[in-house]
């Protein structure tokens, strides 16, 4: 046990014990400060072609694989109004291998009510809709399909950076804006609205996520990040639908500290510290008050990355959290747990072939400290394809 112990913490005093390039990053979805060019017509696609085994201590959370694709479609065409004006129209599909539910993920497992074991489909289609007004370069308005899932850049015991493959497209209304000393995403997600007698209810997520510049130098850079989700279940319409209205809130702050030791690499040490806070009603959970401290410590590199996370929560539930962030255990029911905490290992490669195509692999290593450290972990391997043409200037 206190080998155990002393290799855990002599690994997480690594160089920084390195993290990277997130290969969840994804290709185009940056926010531009520029202005669309009026007048383009084009097309493009957006795939993802993944293959992720789980292999999880099943006192927490059975293991999985979730090898599959997710592809849109689309073409835009953009308008000279402001600084400009795009409307994206297409389709979107998320397939898994020898699956034929949808969705098939254990990611909606705790978010009750939204799965329907009856839906059995063999191809799931979803429109792609997007409409994007630029108010000013550095600001951007978007109605219909949302940049969603991980290009939020929530903290892990808030969101799983794994439901970008296994989560529906989000769509809504969402804000973006990349100042020079401030950054901020907000967002609603309407993920299911119902009529009246529906025998499910209303769902929608509303959140932001920010970043203070707090100092901005050439070497060093301190950042103040705030992040705050809410999810609710509800709806006035659903008289068939016997339960009770559900809303859980989770937000974190912190602070990150990063440090660049040579300006013609990209050569970045940081570390970070959140504090995190759950808030519910409605009763279906057995916590309605959370708390939960989150910690980091990464080194970015060109294509390596490598990072240690901890994480120690007390009757901390978030619905859309990491594995082993939430006091709960996900059976055949919600089982209360009180606490939860662990060490997480990341290390991963990750390389672009020009600007359409990233190829990347990651693994993450979980030890359970309460549960005489314990192991799960992940494998992964993602292959991204994003091309986009250019038709005409009209």
């Amino acid at each position: 046990m206190r080998i155990v112990t002393l290799l855990i913490s002599i690994t997480m005093l690594l160089p920084a014990v390195l993290s990277g390039q997130h290969h969840y990053e994804r290709i185009g979805e940056r926010l531009d400060t520029v202005t669309i060019r009026p007048n383009e017509l084009s097309v493009g696609i957006r795939s993802a072609v993944f293959f992720r085994n789980n292999e999880y201590d099943a006192r927490y959370q059975k293991g999985y694989t979730l090898p599959g694709a997710r592809i849109t479609a689309f073409a835009a065409y953009t308008l000279p109004a402001a600084s400009g004006v795009r409307l994206s129209l297409g389709l979107s599909t998320l397939r898994y291998w020898g699956a034929s539910r949808y969705p098939a993920g254990v990611a909606y497992a705790d978010l009750p009510y939204w799965t329907d074991h009856g839906d059995y489909v063999r191809l799931r289609l979803l429109p792609h809709v997007q409409a994007t007004l630029k108010p000013s370069p550095a600001t951007e308005l978007t109605l219909g399909t949302l940049v969603g899932g991980s290009a939020h850049e929530l903290v892990e015991p808030i969101y799983n950076p794994e439901l970008d493959l296994t989560a529906d497209p989000e769509m809504g209304v969402q804000f973006r804006g990349d100042w020079q000393r401030f950054r901020m995403d907000a967002w609603v997600n309407w993920m299911s609205m119902i009529f009246k007698n529906d025998r499910h209810q209303e769902a929608f997520t509303f959140g932001v996520s920010t970043v203070t510049r707090l100092h901005s130098g050439e070497r060093w850079r301190l950042e103040l990040p705030v992040h705050a989700i809410a999810t609710h279940r509800g709806g006035e319409y659903n008289w068939a639908q016997q339960d009770t209205v559900h809303t859980w809130m989770n937000a974190a702050g912190g602070l990150r500290l990063s440090y660049r030791p040579f300006s013609q690499k990209p050569t970045i040490f940081w570390g970070s510290v959140y504090a995190l806070a759950a808030l519910s009603s409605g009763g279906h959970f057995p916590y309605e008050r959370g708390v939960g401290v989150y910690g980091s410590l990464g080194l970015e590199l060109e294509h390596f990355s490598f990072r240690s996370d901890y994480w120690h929560g007390y009757q901390y539930v978030s619905p859309f959290a990491s594995p082993f962030a939430n006091a709960l255990t996900f059976g055949m029911k919600p089982t209360a747990n009180r606490s939860a905490d662990y060490v997480r290992l990341y290390g991963g490669y990750s390389h672009r072939f020009g600007q359409a195509v990233a190829l990347s692999a990651e693994a993450h290593v979980w030890f359970h400290p309460a549960d005489s450290w314990t192991m799960s972990h992940a494998l992964e391997l993602t292959m991204r394809i994003s091309p986009s043409f250019l038709i005409a200037v009209l």
